[in-house]
């Protein structure tokens, strides 16, 4: 018995052997009090007095199971349920063997698949163990087999992953090499771009300095020519010379706002002079007063009549060919009834009609030209470049282009590093065996929302029926045990709580032959639980052989 005892306390070693023990119908039971476990055994001897588990308290070994609790920490009633924080174990022949409370002993209720914990209480109960043991064997052996065949996968992924990263180590390299070169072309044609941008910037200065001194010479012609207008205009006698009295009679040039020229502000726009003649107003006194004037062509033009533009807003809306017809009909019909009005005043008076038209023409044509004509703007558009200037230009034109495209071509080698950096960075497993979940993504559907797991990523929620994504983590780290540190995926930094934390998921990772995610749930607000299905996972079948094996 030596050899189940060892069975019982080695950590580690597979179920299997257990069951099959249990499965054994020769099994032999060792003599214990009720509710001891086969390791405890030696703690409880007939022949000695018994010392609580504690050491707190010694007691004859007739006190032991005697339904009065006299150790602190229940030691001395395994078998009774007197105190509270008392366990029965149950032997469980033929499956796995468990502790149960002391207060589930002889309650009614049978705990134990080998009946023992109601012995005495009347209850009915059937020993199920080694039908319970042998279903679980088989979900066992299935599981067995399924990590038997995940493991052989999880050998293939770790293949995969080694060549793999030996691959991206060696792209890697390569690209850093290609990085140097386009460096060092991008250096060149900047140089190239410098060199080709100076001649061509002296170039455009040139045309567009030249240009601007012939708008300038453009704009001062214009300048003499509107104060010679201007002149003309203030020079009311015409004799050749501006008066002070012709310039007051021009109140916009009032100066300190009393709606009056004086005299001396007359004086004083002509330059302190009585009058001036065209050269000393163009040179002296025009650029003066050029913001206030106002032309007389201006002032004095009469405001032009709203003439309604055809089937605009504002315009009578027109007859249909019916109503038209009816309309001169009604008319025609007025004619005949009134005699006191013969033909010949009714052509006098469309006559005259006609003639009102006439002038209404007239005038709106005569109005119109009375007001000021459009302006041309003073800036007309330059013009094009000389051929040697062009020239320049498109050899500039095409070094900006070539540095361009190299700049691009860095910036993208740049990337691509960048990229394989950070997945060469990421922890994949010990031996890279979840190297093939980067940058997939898994999805699962329930009634309300479709969950997605993306690896190394993030874990993602939407509405089933249409909305937006919601945020439940983006990658942290690994979280499982120190001693299982590969078991468990931390995401967190979700979308914000509604007056809550930010979400986060804890990934659970179990051993299949497939991918998928099997499970999600909220087991607190705003953290959410995934199970996920992988081969990585599994782990290699530990077979231990010998002697005792062959005992058993």
């Amino acid at each position: 018995m030596a050899v189940v005892a060892s069975v019982l306390g080695a950590p580690g070693l597979g179920l299997l052997l257990l069951l099959a023990l249990g499965a054994g119908a020769s099994a032999v039971e060792v003599k214990r009090p009720r509710g001891v476990s086969l390791c405890n055994r030696h703690f409880y001897e007939e022949n000695k007095p018994f010392t609580c588990l504690d050491g707190s308290k010694t007691i004859p070994f007739h006190e032991v199971n005697d339904d009065y609790c006299d150790c602190k920490d229940g030691s001395d009633e395994p078998g009774t349920s007197a105190c509270p924080n008392g366990s029965f174990h149950c032997t469980n022949a033929g499956h796995r063997p468990r502790y149960i409370p002391s207060s589930r002993v002889n309650d009614g209720i049978c705990d134990c698949c080998d009946t023992t914990d109601e012995y005495n209480s009347g209850a009915l109960c059937v020993n199920t163990c080694k039908e319970q043991g042998r279903k679980e064997r088989e979900t066992l052996q299935k599981m067995a087999e399924i990590a038997k065949e995940g493991f052989k996968l999880k050998q293939q992924l770790i293949e995969e992953a080694k060549k793999s990263r030996e691959d991206k180590q060696q792209k890697l390299a390569e690209l850093q090499k290609e990085k140097v070169t386009w460096e060092e072309q991008v250096d060149s044609l900047k140089t190239v771009k410098e060199a080709a941008e100076k001649p061509e910037q002296e170039a455009k200065e040139k045309h567009k300095k030249a240009w601007d001194e012939v708008q300038a010479a453009r704009r001062l012609e214009k300048n003499k020519a509107k104060a010679a207008e201007t002149f003309k205009e203030l020079d009311d006698n015409e004799d050749g010379f501006i008066t002070v009295n012709e310039i007051q009679t021009h109140t916009e040039l009032d100066s300190d706002g009393d709606g009056v020229v004086s005299e001396q502000e007359a004086e004083t726009l002509l330059g302190g002079a009585n009058q001036v003649d065209v050269t000393s107003f163009q040179e002296a006194v025009w650029a003066g007063i050029q913001d206030k004037y106002k032309s007389e062509a201006v002032t004095e033009a009469p405001i032009a009549p709203e003439i309604p533009v055809e089937g605009g807003a504002d315009s009578s809306p027109k007859l249909d060919h019916e109503e038209q017809r009816k309309s001169d009909d009604d008319e025609d019909y007025g004619e005949d009834q009134d005699d006191g009005v013969d033909d010949d005043d009714s052509d006098d008076d469309e006559d005259e009609e006609e003639d009102d038209d006439d002038v209404g023409q007239d005038d709106y044509k005569n109005r119109q030209s009375y007001l000021p004509e459009k302006e041309e703007p003073d800036e007309e558009k330059m013009p094009a470049y000389d051929e040697e200037t062009q020239i320049l230009i498109d050899v500039a034109e095409k070094a900006r282009n070539e540095f361009s495209e190299a700049e691009k071509s860095l910036k993208e080698v740049e990337s691509s590093i960048g990229s394989l950096e950070k997945e060469l960075m990421v922890d994949l497993g010990p031996d890279g065996e979840f190297a093939y979940l980067f940058n997939q993504c898994y999805e699962m559907t329930t009634n309300e929302y479709v969950y997605k797991l993306c690896p190394f990523n993030k874990v993602a929620q939407k509405p089933k029926h249409g909305g937006s994504e919601t945020s439940l983590g983006v990658w942290g780290s690994w979280a499982g045990p120190e001693d299982n540190k590969y078991s468990v995926m931390k995401y967190e930094h979700g979308t914000g709580c509604w007056q809550g934390p930010n979400r986060s998921t804890m990934v659970k990772l179990s051993c299949g032959k497939e991918t998928v995610v099997l499970s999600t749930s909220e087991p607190s607000r705003c953290e959410y639980l995934m199970e996920f299905s992988t081969p990585a996972f599994c782990q290699e079948e530990v077979q231990e052989g010998g002697s005792d094996h062959d005992e058993l």
